[in-house]
């Protein structure tokens, strides 16, 4: 993760998480170029990522081709949620 949040949303630091998509497959299936895949972690601004209020949030069933596109989805996404756009995911105190 890096050590600075790659942006700020409405008082919240946004730290997006980008991993290697390697989904299960058969043997002789036949393997395409590299996709990743990404969550995302949201904490208030200028706190540490590691308290109890920060939240990560997955990106389900998507995966992107390059890093660059993974990661401007996770701050997309990282928006809507603060925006409270995305039923179910919030960062409201529970």
């Amino acid at each position: 993760m890096d050590a600075y949040p790659t942006c700020r949303y409405k008082g919240f630091d946004v730290y997006p998480l980008i991993y290697l998509f390697d989904p299960p497959r058969e043997w002789h299936e036949r393997r395409p170029d590299r996709s990743y895949s990404a969550s995302v972690l949201i904490c208030q601004e200028g706190e540490p990522p590691n308290i109890k209020r920060s939240r990560i949030f997955p990106l389900l069933a998507i995966q992107w081709e390059n890093i660059g596109t993974a990661k401007r989805a996770a701050a997309k996404m990282a928006e809507d949620i603060i925006d409270g756009f995305v039923p179910g995911q919030s960062m409201n105190a529970e």
